[in-house]
C-alpha cells in the first residue's frame, strides 16, 4: 500500500519527523517497507515566462528565447521546441541543475549562440509522459518560484506492508486513523456537502439483489450532465504518486475515493444499462463477458456478476465490462458502491487469473457500513470536477444487514496479559483514538466495546488487548521474567526413553526424518493393504491442503518408503531412515481417533559405500533385526522374542512380530515384492514399525555395573536336530532356562538342512559359555549343567542331539 505524505496530512496533523513517523508505524505493527522521496532532481528548476522568441541565426530548427525567471536579467535560452509562444510560462532548468535523468545543465554555445539554461518537457522532468514539446504551465503561476513547490511535486511515499486482516488500512483514511492513534493527533475526515437536484434517483434507476448471500449491500447514486475530461493536475499528481494512472475525471475520482476510503467503486454509463436496472446475480454456466482489459472471459455459476436484463455488464468486485464502460460521450453516471462476500471475490479473481486493486480490497473484506460515505464522496467530487448534477437520494439495497458487535473488555485481564498497570481511562482513550466506541459496563473494571464494521479482525477480547498493547507501545512495556515455582525443568521418563530410542537407531546407522501427518487417501493400495484392513480406514480432513494430503496417516511406513524413494531417485541408493511420530487410527464408537506414538524405519541398499576390497553386502532382514536387538538392549528389555508373522505389506517368508513379555510391540520384515515394484526400488527394502508405548512400559534404564570376570570360562558346543518350525528364540530360551546363572552366553554358529538331515528338520549348532564370578568352574560342574540343557531341549522341543 503506497501512502502519500501530502495526502495523509489532509486527514491528520502531526508534528514529528518522517523518521519518527516510520519508527512509530513499525512499532505499532504497520511495517514500512520502503520510503521514496518524490521531487528529487527538480532542484534549480523554476517557473519562467517566455518574453521573446527569435529565429536562430545559424539553425533553421532552433529558436532563441528571452526568458524571465525572476532574476534581474532575462536569460537567453536556445530551444528546439515549437509548441510555445511568447507569454507562455514553462519550466526552466537553470545552469547547475541536474535533471531526474542525470543530465547536468551547463552554460553552452549552440551554433554560435550562448544558452543559459534549458526549457523542459514533462517527460524530461519525470512528471508526465508528454515528449512532444515544452510543458506549458498555468499562467497564474508566479515567475521564479521553484517548480516542485508551486506544483506540489515534493512528496514522501511510504510503501506499507498491510497484513491480510487489516482491510481498513488499504485506504489513506485508515492509515490516518492509525497515525492519529500513535501520534495523539486528530482525525479530519472529508466533509461531504452535496447540492442535490430535485429529481429522485429512484425514479431513474433500480437495483435488484438476487443473491444476498454474496452481496449483502448495494448502494447506487445517479449523477447527470457530467462532462468527461481530464482531472485537475494536482488530482492527477496524487494518483501518480501512489502508482495509479490518470484516465479521465470520472475514472480518476473512483480510483481516488478507493485509495482514500479503501472502498472500491465503479462508474457505469447509465445510458448503456438496459431499462436502468441493476441486477446482482450469479453468472450462468458458460456465460461470457468482455472485461475492460479487452479479454472475453467465460464464467460459471460460482461467480457473481452485475447485470442488466440483457446480460452481465461487470464482474462483481473484480472488473467492469466494456459494454457499460464510461466514454467521452457519457453524460449520466450510475455509481456503484457495494459490499461483496470476500471469499467469493477471491475465488472469482483467482479462478479467472484477474487480480485488481478492487478485488484485493473486496477479498480482504471492505466496510459494509462505509458504502454510503464512499458513494457520497465520489458524487461530491463528480459534481466539482465534472460539473455533474447529483440526483436526490441514494439507492440503498441492504437485505442482509451487518451490524456492529459488542465485546466485553476486562481491565484486569488487559493488565495481566500485557504486564502493565493501565487505568480504564487510558484503555478507553486508546480505543477511541481508533474510532472504536467504548462505554462502561455494569460490572466494575469492565468495558463494553462496540466494534465498528470497518474492523472485521476484532472478534475476541484478546484482539482488543492486542490493539491496546500495540498503540500503547510494546517497547514501553517493561520486560519481566515469567514467575517460577522454583522447580527445575527436565525430561520425563517417557521423554528420556524416546530420546534413547532415537539415539540407538542413529547409532545403528539410521537417519531421522519428519514427514507430514497428512497422506493421500489411496496410500494403502501402494502397500497392499485391503480396504477392510483397519489401517486403511482413515480420518478425513475437512479442509485439506490438497487431495494428496486429505487424510491422516494410520501408519508411518508409506511416508518412510516415499523418503527412501526420493533418495533413490537422486542416485542415493543407500538409504536408512527412521521416524518417530503419531498415527491416527479411528476407533468404533469414538468421535476422535486413537493417536499412538510409533517409531518406524526403512532400510535399503548397503550400510556404507563400497570399499577398495569389494562391494558392501546389501541390507537384509537380519541387518534390521540386529538394529532392533541393539535398541532392545539399550532399553534394558530382555524378555522378548520374534514370532513369524504374515502381513500383506511384507514378504510372506520374511516377516516377524516383536513380542515383549508376550505382548505384541510391533512388526518388521522385508516389504512384499509387489510393494517393492510399486515404489520401483532397485534393491530390497526392510522396514519396521514399533509401538513406543510398549517400549516405554518395558524399558529398564537403570544400568548395573558388572566387573570384568576374574576367572576363565568354559565353552561347550551342542548340535541338535529339530523340527523346521521351531524358532531359534525358542531354543535359546530353553537353553538359558536350564543353564541358570552359570550360563553367560549362547551363540548360534551353524544352521544346516540337506543331506543326512531328515525332511522337515534342520540342524543347528550352538556355542555355550559357562562362567562363575567367584571361582574357576570344574568340568564336573559344567557337564552337570550341560546335561540339564540337553535334557531340556529333548523334553521341551523334541530335539535330537547330534554326536560328532
Amino acid at each position: 500500500m503506497r501512502v502519500s505524505l501530502n495526502w495523509l496530512k489532509d486527514y491528520v496533523d502531526f508534528d514529528i519527523s518522517i523518521e519518527e513517523l516510520i519508527e512509530k508505524l513499525n512499532l505499532s505493527g504497520t511495517a514500512v517497507e520502503s520510503v521514496q522521496y518524490l521531487g528529487k532532481g527538480l532542484e534549480n528548476i523554476v517557473v519562467g515566462q517566455i518574453k521573446k522568441i527569435e529565429s536562430h541565426p545559424n539553425a533553421d530548427k532552433l529558436v532563441v528565447c528571452q526568458v524571465d525567471v525572476g532574476a534581474e536579467a532575462e536569460l537567453t535560452i536556445v530551444c528546439g521546441a515549437k509548441n510555445m509562444k511568447e507569454g507562455d510560462k514553462v519550466p526552466v532548468a537553470l545552469v547547475g541543475a541536474v535533471l531526474p535523468n542525470g543530465m547536468e545543465i551547463k552554460k553552452a554555445k549552440l551554433r554560435s549562440v550562448e544558452s543559459y539554461g534549458m526549457m523542459c518537457s514533462a517527460i524530461e522532468l519525470n512528471i508526465g509522459d508528454d515528449a512532444s514539446g515544452l510543458m506549458i504551465l498555468d499562467p497564474k503561476l508566479k515567475i521564479g518560484e521553484e517548480l516542485s513547490k508551486t506544483l506540489n511535486l515534493k512528496d514522501v511515499i511510504l510503501e506499507l506492508e498491510i497484513t491480510p486482516n487489516r482491510p481498513d488500512c488499504l485506504g489513506t483514511i485508515g492509515i490516518a486513523r492509525e497515525v492519529t492513534a500513535i501520534t495523539d493527533g486528530k482525525l479530519k475526515k472529508p466533509v461531504i456537502e452535496i447540492e442535490e437536484s430535485e429529481k429522485l434517483a429512484n425514479d431513474f434507476a433500480g437495483v435488484e439483489i438476487v443473491d444476498p448471500e454474496l452481496c449483502p449491500r448495494y448502494v447506487a447514486r445517479i449523477i447527470k450532465d457530467v462532462k468527461i475530461g481530464p482531472s485537475p493536475r494536482w488530482f492527477q499528481q496524487r494518483l501518480k504518486a501512489v502508482g495509479l494512472r490518470p484516465i479521465n475525471n470520472i475514472v480518476d475520482i473512483t480510483n481516488y475515493v478507493m485509495w482514500e476510503t479503501s472502498q472500491p467503486l465503479h462508474a457505469f454509463d447509465y445510458e448503456k444499462i438496459k431499462n436502468g436496472k441493476i441486477i446482482v446475480r450469479r453468472a450462468k454456466n458458460n456465460e461470457t463477458i468482455l472485461t475492460l482489459d479487452d479479454v472475453e472471459r467465460r464464467l460459471d455459476d460460482s461467480m457473481l456478476v452485475i447485470a442488466d436484463s440483457s446480460g452481465p455488464i461487470a464482474l462483481a468486485g473484480v472488473m467492469g465490462g466494456v459494454k457499460s464502460e464510461v466514454s467521452e460521450s457519457t453524460t449520466t453516471i450510475l455509481l456503484e458502491s457495494a459490499y461483496f462476500k470476500p471469499t467469493n471475490i477471491m475465488r472469482t479473481s483467482r479462478g479467472l487469473g484477474l487480480i485488481s486493486e478492487s478485488s484485493l480490497r473486496f477479498e480482504r473484506g471492505t466496510d459494509p457500513g462505509g458504502t454510503v460515505f464512499a458513494a457520497d464522496r465520489a458524487a461530491q467530487l463528480m459534481a466539482e470536477f465534472a460539473n455533474g448534477k447529483v440526483l436526490k437520494g441514494i439507492i440503498d439495497v441492504y437485505p442482509k444487514k451487518i451490524m456492529p458487535k459488542t465485546l466485553k473488555l476486562r481491565v484486569n485481564c488487559v493488565n495481566e496479559i500485557l504486564g502493565t498497570d493501565l487505568p480504564a481511562g487510558e484503555m478507553d482513550k486508546i480505543l477511541e483514538s481508533l474510532e472504536i466506541e467504548v462505554s462502561k459496563a455494569e460490572q466494575d473494571n469492565q468495558l463494553n466495546v462496540l466494534i465498528p464494521t470497518f474492523r472485521p479482525d476484532l472478534e475476541r477480547e484478546i484482539d482488543l488487548i492486542e490493539e491496546i498493547g500495540r498503540i500503547y507501545g510494546y517497547n514501553r512495556i517493561q520486560s519481566t521474567l515469567p514467575e517460577s515455582s522454583g522447580k527445575q525443568g527436565g525430561l520425563s521418563l517417557s521423554q528420556k526413553i524416546e530420546k534413547r530410542i532415537k539415539n540407538s537407531l542413529t547409532s545403528s546407522g539410521f537417519w531421522e526424518t519428519i514427514n507430514y501427518s497428512f497422506v493421500t487417501p489411496n496410500f494403502y493400495e501402494k502397500i497392499r493393504l485391503d480396504k477392510k484392513d483397519p489401517l486403511a480406514k482413515c480420518v478425513l480432513l475437512k479442509n485439506p491442503l490438497s487431495e494428496e494430503q486429505s487424510v491422516l496417516r494410520t501408519t508411518l511406513i508409506p511416508g518412510l518408503l516415499d523418503v527412501a524413494k526420493r533418495n533413490v531417485n537422486r542416485d542415493i541408493y543407500n538409504a536408512q531412515v527412521f521416524e518417530m511420530g503419531r498415527v491416527f487410527r479411528p476407533v468404533s464408537g469414538k468421535e476422535l481417533p486413537d493417536e499412538p506414538l510409533m517409531v518406524a524405519g526403512a532400510a535399503t541398499g548397503s550400510w556404507s559405500e563400497g570399499q577398495w576390497f569389494g562391494k558392501e553386502p546389501l541390507i537384509d532382514f537380519f541387518d534390521v533385526k540386529g538394529a532392533i536387538e541393539n535398541l532392545l538392549a539399550d532399553l534394558g528389555i530382555k524378555d522378548w522374542f520374534l514370532r513369524k508373522a504374515l502381513h500383506s505389506t511384507f514378504h510372506p517368508g520374511k516377516c516377524a512380530e516383536l513380542l515383549i513379555d508376550g505382548d505384541v510391540a510391533g512388526i518388521l520384515g522385508e516389504v512384499h515384492p509387489e510393494v517393492n515394484a510399486a515404489y520401483e526400488f532397485p534393491n530390497k527394502v526392510v522396514v519396521f514399525e514399533l509401538f513406543v508405548s510398549k517400549l516405554v512400559s518395558h524399558a529398564k534404564l537403570l544400568t548395573r555395573f558388572e566387573e570384568i570376570p576374574r576367572y576363565p570360562g568354559i565353552s561347550l558346543d551342542v548340535s541338535l536336530i529339530v523340527d523346521e518350525k521351531v524358532l531359534n528364540e525358542q531354543i535359546v530360551k530353553v537353553i538359558r532356562a536350564a543353564g541358570d546363572k552359570l550360563l553367560k552366553e549362547v551363540r548360534l554358529f551353524d544352521l544346516y538342512t540337506g543331506k543326512n538331515i531328515p525332511t522337515g528338520k534342520k540342524s543347528l549348532a550352538y556355542s555355550l559359555t559357562y562362567q562363575a564370578s567367584d571361582r574357576t568352574l570344574t568340568d564336573e560342574e559344567v557337564m552337570k549343567v550341560q546335561k540339564r540343557v540337553i535334557a531340556g531341549l529333548e523334553k521341551k522341543l523334541g530335539a535330537e542331539i547330534r554326536v560328532s
